[in-house]
């Protein structure tokens, strides 16, 4: 997102203590900028009270290391917040501005893991990372951990025999195999016992299956399901059973959210500033965009109606999306706001600006706006 304007304050100025009970009661990001060294970048959850501690001398404290910093500091620059989502991704562009190199390691951002396909030797295999690799074709996720990924792919696995080796192929008759290929769980490349063709056709059935999320295999096997009931074949109609169980235990076994990284698209919805006020944060082909602010009170007199003028704005900025920096630290401040316990705000995903279910965005921003109309403490 774009930094905005911060609230700069001058500790040298007779009034600085008036202008730091000034701040907003409220949220917020502040920079401490010191003469020669490096600047101090934090969050608090009130931002007058926080700057009034550290910058404010009393009478009763001893010197410490905070009162050396006060007597080389430069100037103070404040950004108030209305959700720890925006408190998130400006201080994520803030430590950007600040630290071009080190601004992952100074907010502990660690990156999200994901389902990946790495195809070096023309025998496509799961892989499950948290970066991206050049052979890598495609990628699923944020998974909330490793181990939530690696649950999936087995699922996965389980329903598709295709290699689980990661070392380098060379298919010849003599190779040894795998445990996998003597238990029926691989089609075995590595034994030349199917064709590179025939395993690629088999690896498409697994990257529909991941892109669907098996509702494509769910839908098929329950017609074939009920075909086989209607001409009594019960015993394949059970086998046939067995398989859709297994079918919905790998779909399961990942959030609604996963989807490929390229199409994650959403929308989280929070408090603005003022009261009445939301905000809209899309996120765009893995990309956070720019909040678009919604003042009920002001919709309230308007002839267009909400959802519609909402369809607009929100086609308006696909139409000119951003694609400034790593998606998958985009994606990273996601899943840290969505799972955490602090989240305040709704998370709305759609495949398409125009799938997006506007009439349930609307009742979001109504539930929010009641809210919205006292003043946002944290």
């Amino acid at each position: 997102m774009t930094i905005p304007k911060p609230i700069t304050l001058i500790p040298g100025e007779s009034d600085f203590s008036n202008q730091l009970s000034t701040l907003p009661q409220s949220g917020g990001l502040y920079c401490l900028v010191v003469a020669g060294g490096s600047p101090h970048l934090a969050w608090s959850a009130n931002l007058s009270r926080r700057l009034k501690r550290l910058l404010l001398a009393t009478a009763q404290r001893e010197a410490t290391a905070t009162d050396q910093l006060r007597h080389r500091l430069e100037r103070v620059d404040c950004w108030p917040t209305s959700s720890k989502l925006e408190s998130s991704l400006l201080t994520y562009s803030v430590a950007r501005a600040l630290f071009p190199r080190e601004y992952a390691t100074k907010l502990r951002l660690r990156l999200p893991w994901f389902l990946g396909i790495a195809d070096t030797d023309g025998f496509p295999r799961l892989v499950v990372t948290n970066r991206r690799g050049r052979s890598q074709e495609a990628m699923w996720g944020p998974f909330p951990s490793r181990d939530a990924a690696e649950y999936y792919e087995q699922e996965v696995l389980r329903l598709h025999p295709i290699r689980r080796c990661s070392e380098p192929l060379a298919p010849s008759p003599g190779h040894p195999g795998c445990i996998y290929g003597e238990m029926n769980q691989c089609v075995r490349p590595c034994q030349c016992a199917v064709s590179p063709e025939g395993y690629r056709a088999e690896f498409e059935r697994v990257s529909e299956f991941i892109r669907s999320n098996g509702k494509t295999a769910l839908s098929t096997l329950s017609a074939a399901r009920a075909r086989a009931s209607e001409n009594m074949e019960f015993e394949e109609a059970g086998q046939i059973h067995k398989r859709i169980e297994q079918v919905k235990a790998a779909i399961d076994a990942r959030d609604e959210f996963v989807t490929e990284v390229q199409r994650f698209q959403g929308v989280a919805i929070t408090k603005g500033v003022l009261a009445g006020e939301v905000r809209l944060w899309p996120m765009l082909e893995g990309y956070w965009q720019e909040p678009i602010i919604v003042d009920v009170l002001a919709e309230e007199g308007q002839t267009k109606p909400l959802d519609v003028d909402l369809k607009q704005r929100l086609t308006d900025a696909a139409a000119h999306s951003s694609a400034q920096g790593d998606p998958l630290e985009h994606l990273s401040l996601f899943l840290r706001w969505y799972r955490s316990s602090w989240r305040d705000g709704t998370w709305l995903g759609f495949s398409s600006v125009s799938a997006l279910n506007y009439r349930r965005l609307v009742r979001e921003i109504s539930k929010l706006a009641k809210d919205a109309f006292t003043p946002v403490t944290t």
